[in-house]
């Protein structure tokens, strides 16, 4: 199997070398590009991820995240700033980042994010369980088959990114259950606890955004104040 692909993009040529050099070491097959427009053109390349700084000449990491996930196909982002803003972590993730990662860093937490996201996807890439369409997992108007990415609600079908579908599996094969933000960065994400618990709500918002008729009011998504996050049929 061909090392996965991972582009880097960044205007300190001392990161950009930094990185490629990490990610080279354990395996993987390293683009770069040090300005936003280089890393549209670089997406040529099908890189299977992308590590994507924010503050950059020409198009900054949000214009570049926005129109990478207004093309086809999915690329993960993991959005790389010195911004330590709670707003500047949501503004990433609200636009199609599946992580955030704050300069200065620690080579692990790259490495375990990067695992954490190839993990998620080639989970859901692997071959169905029981049938063509894997396992079918119910609530109330949703139906999930775990091995064929594929939801549907009201029998209309949904698209999730891989973040999204996995955190959708998480909550389906348990109706119900309760789960802290900490258990769900754990199981869903891979990550240690110490990661930032609002990239859990940011992903719980843009889930009810597809599932919910009113994302305001949730219906199947709850809330439970003081504890996490459950989801139940509307009648439960």
């Amino acid at each position: 199997m061909p090392p996965k692909r991972i582009l880097i993009v960044d205007d300190e040529s001392a990161i950009t070398q930094a990185l490629a050099a990490l990610l080279r070491q354990v395996g993987y097959f390293v683009m770069t590009a040090r300005s936003g427009r280089e890393a549209l053109a670089q997406l040529a390349g099908e890189p299977d991820l992308m590590v994507l700084d924010i503050m950059m000449p020409d198009l900054d990491g949000y214009a570049v995240c926005r129109a990478v996930r207004e093309r086809p196909g999915y690329v993960p982002i993991i959005m790389l700033t010195a911004k330590d803003a709670p707003g500047d972590r949501a503004a990433g993730l609200e636009l199609g980042a599946d992580a955030y990662l704050t300069k200065p860093f620690e080579p692990g937490e790259l490495l375990a994010q990067v695992r954490a996201l190839f993990r998620l996807i080639d989970q859901q890439s692997a071959a169905p369980e029981g049938g063509p369409g894997g396992r079918l997992l119910l609530c109330g108007p949703l139906r999930l088959w775990e091995g064929q990415h594929r939801v549907e609600l009201n029998h209309q079908p949904v698209e999730l990114t891989p973040t999204e579908f996995e955190l959708l599996r998480h909550l389906m094969r348990r109706p119900g259950h309760v789960f802290g933000r900490e258990t769900l960065l754990r199981e869903v994400w891979g990550y240690d606890a110490e990661v930032d618990s609002r990239t859990v709500d940011v992903h719980v918002q843009r889930l009810r955004a597809k599932i919910e008729p009113d994302a305001a009011h949730p219906q199947l998504l709850r809330t439970i104040r003081g504890f996490g996050y459950c989801l139940m049929a509307p009648d439960e």
